[in-house]
């Protein structure tokens, strides 16, 4: 019997409704060709899911020889940030592997890592980037050029960056079918956003089974997630993202936390009704937030 996404729709609007704040999200199943979303070209604060956006960047100057991925930059003490990472506790002018940048910057979410990255590669060089993928909406505002008013005011209002869920799924989406990239690149990239350290949203919304490539992100009044789920039923992609929320407790019972789950699980179940498993008793225990 043929699946009609109408239904997984309204039950992902009604939690999204139900949110005390603004909720959005897009949905591509590839299989299927399902294409959902709600408030899909609303522009929200990216928090951590724009590092994903900076990986890729950096893969392009590494297949283009600009960049090595054996290669090593310099802790210097404009890079270290703190939240975050392990890099902060590093000792200051230490060397470190773009390759392990790249691993604890996607990984571990370290911002002294993010920061190390995209001062080497150049705010306007990522957003050029993600222009070339047809990314219209989607910028980094990190470290952006002194008298650049315009990415200033971006930035004052967003944050580190901006996105909309619909462009957010088109990136990972590029990267699964290496058009961000090389076929190689792409590949490490999967790799890469597969080993998540903060797994507790989307990440847990599958069996430990199934393989998920997943960046998340957080600020105050945010909460996101963004992935690939490699499910049996083919894979698809989900980007959830909140702003404005009334609940800032940096806990995992934060309701923009409780509902991307709830997002997340809905569609698994949805794709995979005859699928027995569930999160198990006591998973909240052991959530990385």
């Amino acid at each position: 019997m043929a699946l009609n996404p109408a239904r997984l729709k309204a039950t992902l609007d009604a939690i999204c409704e139900r949110f005390r704040g603004v909720m959005g999200y897009s949905l591509y199943h590839t299989r299927h060709q399902h294409r959902l979303n709600r408030l899909g070209d609303e522009i929200f604060p990216t928090a951590s899911t724009i590092k994903t956006a900076i990986m890729a960047k950096a893969f392009e100057e590494i297949e283009a020889g600009r960049l090595q991925y054996g290669g090593t930059l310099p802790i210097t003490p404009d890079d270290v940030r703190d939240g975050a990472g392990v890099l902060q506790f590093f000792r200051e002018k230490q060397s470190v592997s773009v390759k392990l940048l790249l691993h604890l910057m996607i990984t571990l979410s370290d911002n002294t890592a993010t920061v190390m990255l995209a001062r080497r590669l150049g705010t306007l060089e990522v957003n050029r980037y993600l222009e070339r993928l047809g990314l219209k909406h989607t910028r980094l505002l990190m470290l952006h050029p002194p008298d650049d008013k315009e990415l200033k005011a971006l930035r004052d209002r967003w944050g580190m960056g901006m996105t909309t869920p619909n462009e957010m799924v088109e990136l990972l989406d590029a990267i699964r079918t290496g058009r961000a990239g090389s076929p190689a690149a792409c590949d490490r990239m999967l790799r890469i956003l597969s080993h998540q350290f903060y797994d507790d949203l989307i990440g847990t919304s599958a069996p430990p089974w199934v393989v998920t490539a997943t960046k998340s992100g957080a600020i105050e009044r945010s909460r996101s997630d963004t992935g690939i789920v490699f499910s049996p039923s083919g894979a698809y992609i989900l980007a959830v993202y909140t702003k404005e929320a009334e609940d800032t407790r940096w806990t995992p019972e934060n309701e923009g936390e409780v509902a991307i789950r709830e997002v997340a699980r809905s569609v698994w179940r949805f794709y995979h009704p005859r699928d027995k498993w569930q999160p198990p008793t006591g998973m909240e225990n052991y959530a990385s937030s």
